[in-house]
């Protein structure tokens, strides 16, 4: 569905955008960004998984987007 439309025609699209302003958007994702993207599908799997949610779940999801700023703005 929506991941899939993402993946072939969004980010492509940015790419090319990127390259016409001479800005350069590659697809190479460093350790980084791939262990953060890892994590957060981890984190969202365990919050969403039982179908409801409360106040600590909401909690533990602004933490990790919390600590996930953080570690961007410190690399």
């Amino acid at each position: 569905g929506s991941s899939l439309q993402i993946a072939l025609l969004v980010l492509p699209v940015l790419v090319l955008v990127g390259w016409m302003m001479g800005k350069p958007l590659t697809m190479d994702f460093g350790l980084l960004e791939t262990a953060i993207s890892l994590l957060s599908v981890i984190i969202v799997n365990a919050v969403i998984q039982d179908g409801s949610s409360n106040w600590l779940e909401g909690l533990l999801l602004v933490a990790a987007y919390a600590i996930v700023a953080i570690s961007f703005y410190f690399y």
